[in-house]
């Protein structure tokens, strides 16, 4: 028998448990707000108005334009898509959406924001429309009546919507110019471009993506913007802030604890991208290899900040250790990827550096892990996607098959001090498949809170909260200790950059001690058991505070046990994953079940307000027997089938006209929320869920979670990778919950703690 609290490896396999189940399902039928005789002749409308900009040569035209279809407000759920309008020879071709904002007619009301998709239009492919229209040769067409009435307008995108998070005081500086993709149009679009700005080709980096925009970056004046502005292909145009790294002070010399005196280190290697590393630094010579990517020579400044981003993730945070401790050999080694500085001041080189960063990941699929510490300044503009988030988020969901994701760990900025919403998550740190790490720092009471430097959330569509966690950044009164640049020093500093490797020496510690945790197993438990702050937001702490001892995501105790599952779903697949906990409808007072699903998704660069092209829905079932009984104007019924008196019931109402419900009621019913509130409110399309319920012990019974794969943006066949770690606590439970739950599902197991030491190889 366990002895009370002692503690115990986190259990896998649940995913041997996991069964499909089918689901009718049929999407809410919604009031169609125009009707279609209006909707028809403002759409004929529209058509002339579009003709006569193309005449007046406002804007710089190609002779494929690109219009916005723009639905009402409420209409972006995916079946709202005006897919019925293009027509399928190619004149009218859906290339991506977006959010736009409708300013309020009147004082009572609020500015909305609805949905709008950019369509490629040949002139042809306008006439068509228009003529179809004219002629009413589909008004009898039910779908399509519903699609022209659920249409606001049809326009082109003015210059204020492509022009994104410029300051006020903006004058000058590095942009990054978003094109529309324009498939074999692109050459004419960027010739296009270089003729509309003038620009010198010394002055500007162009990158095309297949199926993607084209990405631009340049130097560029405020009247520059205006000209470029002009160009129709344009979809965004934002500012790229300078790479600005945090100060770091050295400490006195001689301060640094000994390197450890093994000939051996770590077969599990972690990837760095920053500024290179000081040379003959003995914490690291051994567990660190350093390679060159960028031609700039090494800069000092940089070198320093790389040295101490990879100490932390070799050995953590130094604090409290000196001169006379000897360090044991790291739990990983390292590879450190010199991508800084870029040659120019200006900073539009760095895409220089992301362009190192994409062929290392591309050509090292034996790294499973990385960090980033650095960035380019300036927030995330929720309507525009950069090339560096894109990016990563693309070669993290590319891998070959069977082959395992590698997870990136990025800072999310040191801006927390600026106004909202200067003070937001800065890319890369948006990405939807990646974990983003902010910073926290102790309180004078010896409290952790959110270091007033750490950028705050809300992070972008696909992954709405960010940062995921905080982790230790230092501050100016208890700093982070780092491994010095100058041998046998140690140095102090603050700030994300080092709050993210810290939580990346803590994802290789797990796959060190146990080959059951690969990489987005790590970043599912670091979120699953970070611990929320009631005194701090949502969007300055994200899913919480990192655990501080690895030990303690990787252990549970007794009556509170974790449970790991992960899997891939088939397209629009619905699973039953089984919560484990036998006996407990027997446990007296509250049990609390808490969930994280992770999942490594499409993006979808060309629509913003639908990045995520998969996501998971949810539903937590707490009573098999539980279920509703409905019949049409009476309330609702729900009844528990175990109870004698519930049965009784339920002959009476079937013989009434109920109808019993197909499955059991789920916590809380979400069927009747639309897509608004879902997104708004359950996080739908979220690549990241954390939920938890606490319920009296006797109103739970075979408790299961459902996951029901979804897709969108012609991505509805994908299959999904998810990962899961659910927690049982039932602190009144009689017994032991872990043994219970050993002894009656003889396929689950503890996963295998390992000495780290079997890890080791001999140094080269």
């Amino acid at each position: 028998m366990s002895m009370p609290h002692e503690k115990h490896p986190i259990i896998a396999n649940g995913e041997l448990y996991v069964e499909p189940i089918s689901r009718r399902t049929g999407p809410m039928a919604k009031k169609i707000p125009n009707e279609y005789p209006i909707a028809k002749q403002k759409m004929i409308r529209c058509i002339d108005q579009i003709f006569e900009q193309v005449q007046k040569q406002e804007e710089i035209f190609m002779d494929e334009k690109v219009i916005c279809v723009r639905m009402e407000p409420k209409f972006e759920a995916k079946s709202y898509v005006p897919a019925s309008i293009v027509s399928g020879d190619g004149n009218l071709e859906i290339i991506g959406g977006r959010k736009y904002r409708i300013d309020a007619m009147a004082e009572s009301e609020e500015d909305t924001d609805a949905k709008l998709y950019f369509i490629k239009a040949t002139d042809r492919g306008l006439r068509n429309l228009k003529t179809v229209l004219e002629k009413g040769s589909r008004d009898n067409v039910e779908s399509w009546r519903k699609q022209i009435g659920s249409i606001r307008s049809m326009d082109f995108l003015s210059r204020d919507e492509k022009i994104m998070g410029f300051p006020d005081d903006w004058d000058s500086g590095t942009v990054e110019v978003v094109l529309h993709p324009m498939a074999g149009e692109t050459d004419e679009m960027i010739s296009l471009f270089r003729s509309t700005s003038k620009f010198p080709e010394n002055r500007m980096i162009i990158r095309s993506y297949d199926d993607g925009p084209t990405f631009i970056s340049a130097i560029c004046s405020k009247d520059e913007v205006a000209k470029i502005s002009a160009l129709n292909p344009l979809r965004a145009i934002h500012p790229m802030g300078q790479v600005s790294i945090a100060p770091i002070r050295t400490l006195p010399s001689n301060s640094a604890p000994q390197a450890p005196d093994a000939k051996k280190k770590s077969k599990i290697t972690v990837g760095v991208f920053d500024g290179g590393i000081a040379e003959n630094v003995p914490l690291l010579s051994k567990y660190v290899t350093a390679v060159n990517c960028v031609s700039a020579p090494r800069d000092d400044d940089y070198a320093e900040h790389g040295t101490g981003v990879c100490g932390t993730v070799l050995y953590g945070n130094l604090a409290g250790r000196n001169s006379t401790d000897k360090l044991e050999i790291p739990p990983v080694s390292v590879e450190i990827y010199r991508v800084l500085p870029v040659k120019d001041t200006f900073d539009f080189e760095l895409y220089e550096a992301i362009d190192a960063i994409e062929d290392v990941i591309k050509k090292r699929p034996d790294i499973k892990l990385f960090n980033l510490s650095f960035g380019p300044a300036g927030a995330i503009v929720d309507d525009s996607i950069s090339r560096f988030t894109y990016v990563l988020d693309l070669l993290t969901y590319k891998v070959a098959d069977g082959d395992i994701n590698p997870l990136i760990c990025v800072a999310v900025g040191n801006d927390g001090e600026c106004d909202y919403p200067h003070n937001r998550i800065q890319s890369p740190s948006d990405m939807i498949n990646g974990l983003s790490i902010g910073a926290y720092a102790y309180a004078a009471d010896g409290s952790k809170t959110r270091a007033s430097y750490s950028c705050v959330g809300e992070g972008r569509e696909g992954a709405k909260i960010k940062p995921d966690i905080l982790d230790f950044g230092g501050s100016i009164d208890r700093p982070f200790i780092l491994v010095g640049a100058k041998p046998g020093t140690l140095s102090a500093a603050a700030g994300t950059s080092f709050a993210s490797p810290f939580a990346a020496h803590k994802i290789g510690k797990l796959m060190a001690r146990s080959d059951r945790i690969i990489p987005h197993i790590g970043r599912t438990l670091l979120i699953h058991t970070a611990q929320k702050c009631d005194t701090l937001t949502q969007v300055e702490q994200g899913f919480g505070f990192c655990l501080d001892d690895v030990d303690d995501i990787i252990n549970c105790e007794d009556n509170k046990v974790i449970i790991l599952y992960s899997g891939v779903l088939d397209s629009s697949q619905t699973v039953r994953l089984p919560v484990f906990a036998p006996k407990i409808n027997d446990v007296k007072g509250n049990v609390v079940i808490t969930w994280t699903v992770s999942t490594i998704v499409n993006p979808n660069v060309n629509d913003p307000d639908a990045y995520s092209c998969n996501c998971i829905e949810d539903v937590f079932v707490p009573h098999s027997m539980t279920y509703n009984f409905t019949k049409e104007g009476f309330s609702n019924k729900k009844l528990n089938l175990l109870k004698p008196d519930h049965n009784i019931q339920v002959k009476g109402l079937l013989d009434n006209g109920y109808t019993q419900s197909e499955f059991p009621v789920s916590h809380p019913a979400k069927k009747y929320w639309d897509e608004t509130d879902l997104r708004a409110l359950d996080l739908k399309w979220d690549a990241v869920i954390r939920k938890f319920v606490t319920m009296r012990g006797s109103s739970i019974l075979n408790p299961a979670l459902t996951l029901h794969a979804i897709g969108r943006n012609g991505y509805e066949t994908e299959k999904i990778k998810y990962f899961s770690a659910i927690t049982i606590e039932a602190p009144k439970y009689s017994g032991s919950l872990y043994d219970a739950i050993l002894q009656n599902y003889q396929n689950l197991a503890p996963i295998e703690i390992r000495n780290i030491n079997r890890l080791f190889v001999d140094i080269k």
